[in-house]
């Protein structure tokens, strides 16, 4: 599972790194490793990825996450059929300058009640995280 952070920016479409520079949110990328092998009643866990692309640390402040799509038309994208936890990690997080971190997880539980429909579906998560410029 890969899914990309959609972290708000204080000035909106960021055009440049000098703009950037002149808000307290940013934008960057969160990904996910694989959960293979559920099925009702599991419980897995996926670890986080945080990526920073700016010539400046970060400092990451919250992380949610909730399905946002499956590979299959009649399995819906809710929690009847796959229920993310909060996020299992120490905040705030900090990302060095143009670096990665991997640090914490995520709980992907399957209930016992999932629709027949998603048996061998693939399910994509929407990571949502929001960071601040170190030092502002």
């Amino acid at each position: 599972m890969t899914a990309l952070a959609c972290i708000w920016s204080a000035a909106g479409t960021r055009t440049s790194e000098a703009e950037v520079a002149n808000v307290s949110a940013v934008a960057f990328e969160v990904s996910s490793t694989p959960v293979v092998d559920l099925y009702p009643g599991a419980a897995k866990r996926t670890r986080l990825t945080f990526a920073n692309p700016y010539p400046f640390s970060i400092s990451v402040r919250s992380v949610e996450a909730k399905v946002a799509s499956t590979s299959k038309r009649g399995c819906q994208p809710a929690a009847a059929n796959l229920r993310i936890g909060q996020y299992l990690g120490t905040l705030p997080l900090s990302v060095q300058a143009r670096g990665r971190r991997s640090a914490g997880e995520l709980e992907v539980t399957m209930p016992n009640s999932v629709a027949d429909a998603c048996q061998r579906t693939t399910f994509q998560l929407k990571i949502t995280a929001s960071a601040v410029r170190v030092g502002r």
